[in-house]
């Protein structure tokens, strides 16, 4: 159904309206289609042979002797998923850098890694910089820690160590053997869980899709018309099964322990100070010295429960309604050539999200110690889950978002007036947008009981947004010596949204083509473009997060921050001045912050440059070349205030240090020991926090030409196409407040400067066009990478920038991928397609700095070698 595809660069939010911030793609669909068509095409990757099946049907008629048109279009998809487990080469373990065993080659996937003495490097010790296997600290057996290290001054809890064989008990704490008999010191990364296995590695995805457009012609100047769609689409996500790691109480008569660990648990428990508050999703229990419950960290990852599977099931519905037609003219000369365009469009999509083998915090927790004299309900010491254990924890969860837009606009363009080098051509009109949002969890997850899953509150806002624009092109100068044509245009854009965050916004464009002769064109532009902040930033609900942090007001606070100004901010935000720098400011490293919507955000608001040339040389009348350079900075860029909890406590006491500003005013304390703790909770909420500037030169060619030779006979011709982008700049700034901090990414990857950007990438493809089939050969090119863990510090000029020499794999090699295909017209009925891409087999490059499977999945080909082949028949 489409015709073409149109690509807008640049901010286009003066024509298109918000989201427009960094471009527009335009897909033009076809309004004749006569006939029937089908189109099948089946891919299978080599590595796996998973298949993908996609059919399509088309059916569309004329009517009224050609007044009017109606097409109908369905299609199925079927995608069947790939876990990394099946993917052995590169994505089955969960790895991490390290220094691994000579002769490894740097990857040692046995999880032992090299040791390094004291005052050594991995290197001169004799090791190699590598990969090692690893994972997670909460595993099957069990690893149960936040207890004192052997070897302190609890003499009698030393002994009990002893007896049970963990006097060399660590930081890390200690796990048991299958049978949960022995304990033993837990070990990393040796005893660490991988991760990687069962987790999908490609997503399965089933989809029915029906799109419906019809026209017809009311008069022979106006139209009707019509765009109907529906689509439904199944997804499922899979993730390593669930994992807690919390405090726990225990009875220190547990039977399912032995003697002497029984013991352990009873001098943990005469150990206790105070009265302890320990919170298990919605249950909260409290713990003193001496009453039989000991207080321990139980980090176990519950595979006997299942992988973690989210199944997402989303449902489209949308219509677009409109009548558009000719108008005439009030004159020749001013006012011609009218059209007009009205329509409104309705779309509702219902997204159901079902969550299976989840825990419940609180069930755990009870499930975990004796009810009336009777042993637990489970045992999770060793491999000793049992069914019953399994189905008193384990929980599934349902959330449901539905969104809705509505969008009604018309428009009248056509000819101002004429001038001497052409008529003025102008575009006005209107435009009302409301986007609204519900999104209900159920109890587990609203109440925060859930495991597995992040929790969240119910939430629901609307956006409405009335707008004005309008559109020139101005022709200057035409047939003049230098001067084939010069034409000036512009737009702009008026919006004013019922949000205190951004009422009323201007965005414009103008800008000017130049052709010089028919061989070389110069084109510019200036825009300023928005991105208004969407329902889930404006209202999403709060999600609690407890995270690690370092507060600056606890004695766990660098004793070099530990000064007279920190000091008084620390009393400025509530810490009792007796508490300042004190142990009980913050009993432990782990609090919690609400994370969500914030209903004062503003818009995203960003300026690109634009300055082209474009050779289309006589003597090569098929060869088209364009340069373009562009320069984008986008402000107000939004995300979580400060970049995080420890970003905004950090802004707050040590960098700003005014007690007024917006960091300081997101943290709450308790008046009585200054501590963040429920209820007393940070407020790290949506913020138009960061920056970005990029610049660039987007290189683009075009080459047609014919040759004598066909080895079917008569001639042929060859297609030949390239578009290569240089990067020149990526830069972030974190926090506006601060421009001095920036992170210049370009050419990097990593934790700070997410998916690689390298400096060069491009397709180029080849096509040689023999009669009734067509041969294509295509090159996709990603340059050189090295990680923002050297770039970002060197760049920034900090003397702490580590050497390159001293990470990893520290650079991601370019990447080279070359598809082939062919296209056969058997007849005018029956066409034949297929290919292969990435014909070689490249395997993306490895990295532990990557977000998913040990790479970057959204830059790299994960597939290998995929096949594809199809047909399309037309009746």
């Amino acid at each position: 159904m489409i015709e073409r595809t149109e690509i807008v660069t640049g901010g286009s939010s003066a024509v298109y309206g918000s989201d427009a911030i960094t471009g527009v793609v335009n897909f033009i669909t076809r309004d004749d289609f006569q006939g029937v068509e089908t189109r099948m095409q089946l891919n299978v990757d080599y590595p796996t042979g998973t298949p993908v099946y996609n059919v399509d049907l088309t059916a569309g008629t004329n009517f009224a002797d050609g007044r009017g048109n109606i097409v109908v279009s369905g299609n199925y998809l079927m995608r069947n998923s790939i876990t990394r487990g099946e993917r052995g080469d590169f994505a089955y373990e969960s790895l991490s850098d390290g220094c691994t065993v000579p002769g490894s080659g740097g990857r040692d996937t046995s999880g032992a890694p090299f040791a390094v003495p004291g005052g050594q490097t991995c290197t001169s010790a004799g090791g190699e910089l590598g990969f090692l296997a690893g994972g997670s600290g909460d595993i099957p057996n069990g690893r149960f820690s936040g207890i004192p290290a052997a070897g302190g001054a609890n003499a009698a809890l030393n002994a009990a160590y002893a007896a049970a064989g963990l006097s060399g008990l660590g930081s890390r704490g200690f796990t048991f053997n299958n049978l949960g008999s022995a304990a033993r010191p837990a070990i990393t990364p040796q005893d660490d869980f991988n991760l990687g296995p069962d987790n999908y590695l490609i997503q399965p995805q089933e989809r029915w899709m029906v799109n419906s457009f019809g026209h017809y012609d009311l008069s022979d100047n106006i139209t009707a018309y019509m765009e109907l769609h529906y689509s439904r689409n199944k997804v499922a996500a899979r993730l390593a099964p669930t994992n807690v790691g919390s405090p726990t109480l225990f009875n220190v008569n547990n039977p399912y322990l032995t003697p002497q660990l029984r013991e352990v648990f009873r001098q943990l428990d005469l150990a206790e100070t105070g009265t302890i508050t320990v919170t298990s999703g919605t249950a909260t229990r409290t713990t003193v010295a001496g009453d039989g419950l000991a207080l321990v960290t139980a980090g176990r990852r519950y595979v006997e429960v299942g992988p973690r599977k989210a199944t997402e099931t989303r449902n489209v519905y949308r219509g677009a309604w409109g009548i558009r037609g000719d108008i005439g003219s009030v004159s020749d000369s001013m006012l011609s050539n009218l059209k007009f365009d009205l329509y409104y469009t309705h779309s509702r999509s219902e997204n159901t999200l079902q969550l299976q083998n989840a825990l419940s915090r609180s069930r755990l927790q009870a499930s975990l110690l004796s009810a009336g004299g009777a042993a637990p309900v489970c045992n999770i010491f060793g491999q000793n889950i049992s069914q019953a254990c399994i189905s008193a924890i384990a929980i599934g969860a349902t959330n449901r978002t539905v969104a809705t837009q509505q969008v009604a606009q018309g428009s009248l363009t056509g000819d101002l007036i004429a001038l001497p080098a052409g008529p003025l051509g102008f575009s006005v009109g209107g435009e009302w947008r409301k986007t609204s949002a519900t999104f209900s969890p159920d109890a587990y997850l609203s109440s925060g009981d859930v495991a597995g899953f992040n929790p969240g509150l119910s939430t629901k806002g609307s956006v409405t947004v009335k707008e004005v624009f309008g559109e020139v092109r101005v022709p200057l100068i035409h047939d003049t010596p230098l001067i084939d044509s010069l034409v000036a245009n512009g737009a702009f854009r008026y919006s004013d949204y019922n949000l205190d965050g951004i009422g009323g916004v201007w965005t414009y464009l103008g800008g000017v083509d130049w052709k010089v002769s028919p061989d070389i064109a110069f084109r510019g532009q200036y825009q300023r473009a928005i991105r208004a902040p969407n329902v889930g930033e404006l209202f999403g609900g709060t999600t609690r997060v407890v995270s690690v942090a370092t507060d600056p007001c606890s004695s766990r606070a660098p004793a070099a921050q530990q000064t007279a100004a920190v000091r008084a901010v620390c009393i400025a935000t509530g810490v009792p001045a007796v508490q300042v720098f004190g142990a009980g400011v913050q009993p432990n490293t782990i609090f919690p912050a609400d994370f969500g919507g914030n209903a004062n955000l503003g818009a995203e608001k960003s300026d690109t440059y634009t300055v082209g040339v474009v050779f289309t040389p006589r003597f090569a009348p098929r060869l088209s070349i364009s340069v373009d350079y562009f320069n984008i900075t986008l402000k107000g860029a939004i995300a979580a205030l400060g970049g995080g909890l420890q970003n905004t406590l950090n802004l707050c006491y040590n960098v700003l240090q005014d007690a007024g500003s917006e960091f300081c005013q997101a943290i709450n304390r308790s008046p009585t020991t200054g501590e963040i703790n429920d209820p007393y909770v940070a407020q790290i909420r949506n913020a138009n926090t960061g920056a970005l500037r990029t610049s660039g030169i987007d290189f683009a060619a075009r080459y047609h030409f014919d040759v004598g030779f066909n080895p079917f006979g008569g001639t042929s011709s060859f297609d030949m196409s390239t578009n290569v982008t240089y990067l020149h700049d990526f830069t972030s700034t974190p926090v506006e407040a601060f421009p001095n901090i920036k992170n210049y990414c370009a050419g990097s990857f990593g934790p700070t400067c997410g998916q690689p950007l390298p400096n060069w990438r491009g397709i180029s493809r080849v096509t040689w066009n023999m009669n009734d089939l067509s041969l294509s050969l295509r090159h996709r090119y990603i340059g050189k990478v090295t990680t923002d863990r050297y770039i970002v510090p060197t760049r920034q000029g900090s003397a702490s920038a580590p050497a390159l020499s001293s990470i990893a794999y520290p650079t991601l090699a370019a990447q080279n991928y070359f598809d082939v295909s062919f296209d056969l017209d058997v007849n005018d009925k029956v066409e034949v397609f297929g290919g292969v891409n990435n014909v070689t087999g490249n395997m993306p490059p490895v990295t532990t700095q990557g977000p998913n499977a040990n790479t970057w999945s959204a830059t790299y080909d994960v597939l290998g070698s995929e096949f594809f082949l199809g047909a399309t028949f037309k009746f």
